[in-house]
């Protein structure tokens, strides 16, 4: 049997289960400062394969920010690491919250062009120990 997916659309928007969510870490291979390697940080609820894609390749300045922002992605190496995250979290707060680990650690890239990272951080347990699990996992140590 193939595997196959439905969905419906009904009054312009998707129905039925909440899509997966997601967040991506676009990670420079082969940077200037190895250790500050982070160029961009997202959170989507559709495949993040093709929400990469549209990074890359939207006309639209926002959508495409990755392909318009960072001049040498045509030459240099990205590697995209991208991880389910529960769906009791909450994706813009997973966010926030490795967003501020990545940049306490020292880990985002002078060429970063994501969203600023500003805010006050207040992290529940559960997105402290998704967070804590995302950096184990992007940085491991041993």
């Amino acid at each position: 049997m193939i595997e196959t997916e439905i969905w419906h659309v009904r009054d312009g928007e998707l129905v039925g289960d909440r899509p997966e969510s997601w967040i991506y870490i676009w990670r420079l291979s082969e940077g200037s400062d190895p250790s500050a390697d982070v160029l961009f940080v997202g959170v989507t609820n559709t495949a993040p394969a093709l929400r990469s894609w549209l990074q890359l390749n939207s006309s639209d300045k926002e959508l495409g920010r990755v392909g318009k922002r960072f001049a040498r992605i045509s030459t240099e190496p990205v590697d995209i690491y991208a991880y389910r995250v529960p769906p009791e979290l909450d994706r813009p707060h997973v966010k926030h919250a490795l967003l501020h680990a990545l940049s306490d650690a020292g880990r985002i890239a002078p060429e970063y062009v994501g969203f600023p990272i500003e805010g006050v951080l207040h992290p529940d347990e559960a997105v402290e120990a998704y967070v804590g699990e995302v950096m184990g996992q992007l940085y491991p140590t041993g």
